[in-house]
């Protein structure tokens, strides 16, 4: 049996061992070719802050490359295992029968952080290669090419989940979002998914062709369905009620699991006609869906009512389709061979640009071959010579960084046992080919996640905020004073 590695500058990714099988009550190890239920569900977890030095420390005791996001020892600062919150919603997708397999993907070794709000950029970065290993690790594990296929991803697990469509030769069928952070918050802080500019290239839609996406926001979700190419996205706005917690951290994190919580609900009732009841997977019809639907009352979660857009008075104007907008060709090229496994180049982004797109040639070798790419020392794609990636999965979002000379770099990663000779033809040496490098912008593209903006958006918040305050204070003074010479004035006039 060949040895597994995964993980790490220049080692072999053995996507599979962040996979698993849930049969209601344990999770087992997945085999390849070893999937062959007709309905397959795929949950991702997303950033797990405070966990990052009980993951290190068990993994380094347990002479491991990482900990899996099932093991028990993984407590969070609340005292809670991290599988425990999704426990219910797997356990919902199990109960469905027989035909339905559910699996779990582990990123806990990259998704875990300090407990500090400024590091979940540090989970985002690490989206985009999970998305890539995710999809080789399904294409490894599922056994039949009839399985209809449903990810469903919380929070940064949700751009796991769309990363790894792109990827897929054979798009899934249903994609679920689970409180994607897009709003204003999560953009401040560095935490936004931004997979707006990613979703397109799945094409969402409502028949048999195109997956269903489907996106639920209790608390830092946004919607997509007035993105260019995603008019056919189900965006769902959720109300959970205030929750009265202990401490601050409890109450975000309660409201941002509410939308786990909310769809393990639907799944058991999915008679009821919404969530997991209107997904093509149980045989309805979604055309009729509305783009867009809001809950009003807690007590009655499951009750969905149809929102009517406003007509968008700003901004309109600024949406560019993905078909039309503007690329340029840099030139860059990296070829790679056994003899010469790495490559970079330095690529200049200008503001604007929002994504690489780059074509990929594997020849030679047995198939296991792996080429990983890095943008600036952090590591984005991985592919596998006998899975090629299609078209709308070749890209690199430009999530990252302020406009300029930014590092792209290429390696060639074989299997340790992975034999070449050049003297036959079975067994000649690989050979990948990076080319075609072009940088695709737009004018409503994000702007690029650094510390410095944060610092200088903070600073002018804080300003603006304190002399709002300290006109209001102002205000509130005279005010005062005012009221007490007249109540002075009054009280002299009946003496």
């Amino acid at each position: 049996m060949r040895a597994r590695y995964f993980g790490g500058t220049g080692a072999w990714d053995d996507p599979l061992r962040r996979l698993s099988r849930f049969d209601g009550a344990v999770f087992h190890p997945v085999e390849p070719g070893s999937i062959t239920s007709p309905t397959v569900h795929v949950f991702i977890h997303g950033w797990q802050p405070g966990l990052r030095l009980l993951e290190r420390m068990h993994a380094i005791g347990d002479v491991v490359p990482s900990l899996p996001a099932w093991d028990p020892r993984l407590v969070d600062p609340l005292g809670r295992s991290l599988h425990s919150y999704h426990a219910h919603l797997l356990e919902a997708l199990t109960a469905l029968g027989d035909d339905h397999c559910v699996l779990y993907y582990s990123w806990i070794d990259e998704s875990a952080t300090d407990l500090d709000v400024m590091l979940a950029y540090r989970s985002r970065q690490a989206t985009q290669i999970n998305g890539r290993r995710l999809a080789m690790a399904l294409q490894q594990s599922l056994g039949s090419e009839n399985v209809r296929l449903h990810l469903i991803g919380h929070s940064h697990g949700s751009a796991v989940a769309v990363h790894a469509s792109a990827a897929l030769a054979r798009r899934p069928d249903q994609v679920t979002l689970l409180d994607a952070p897009e709003n204003g918050v999560s953009r401040l802080s560095g935490a936004a998914n931004l997979i707006d500019v990613v979703l397109p290239r799945i094409k969402p839609g409502r028949d048999d062709e195109h997956p269903f996406v489907d996106s639920y926001a209790s608390v830092f979700g946004r919607p997509y369905r007035r993105k260019p190419g995603l008019s056919d996205v189900v965006d769902v706005s959720l109300y959970g009620g205030l929750a009265f917690k202990p401490t601050v951290v409890e109450a975000i994190s309660g409201a941002h699991l509410y939308a786990v919580d909310w769809y393990a609900l639907s799944v058991r009732e999915a008679h009821r006609g919404v969530g997991f009841g209107w997904s093509p997977l149980q045989g309805a019809d979604v055309k009729g869906l509305s783009s867009s639907y809001h809950s009003r009352r807690r007590k009655r979660p499951l009750v969905l009512r149809r929102r009517t857009d406003l007509p968008r008075m700003f901004g309109a104007r600024r949406k560019v389709p993905m078909v039309t907008r503007p690329s340029r060709i840099t030139g860059a090229e990296m070829h790679l061979s056994t003899r010469h496994t790495a490559a970079a180049q330095v690529l200049r982004i200008l503001p604007g640009d929002g994504l690489i797109e780059f074509d990929v040639e594997m020849t030679g070798g047995d198939g296991s071959e792996q080429v990983h790419l890095d943008l600036d020392a952090v590591p984005v794609y991985v592919a596998q010579a006998r899975f090629p990636v299609p078209r709308s999965g070749r890209y690199v979002v430009l999530a990252d960084g302020a406009a300029g000379d930014h590092l792209f770099t290429a390696r060639l990663v074989t299997d340790p046992n992975a034999k070449y000779d050049e003297d036959t033809d079975d067994a000649q040496p690989p050979r990948v080919s990076v080319t075609n490098v072009s940088i695709v912008s737009w004018p409503d593209a994000a702007l690029g996640f650094t510390f410095e903006r944060i610092a200088m958006t903070t600073f002018v918040t804080g300003t603006v905020a304190g002399a709002l305050g300290t006109l209001f204070t102002q205000a509130g003074l005279r005010l005062a004073r005012r009221g007490v010479r007249i109540l002075v004035a009054v009280a002299r006039s009946q003496r």
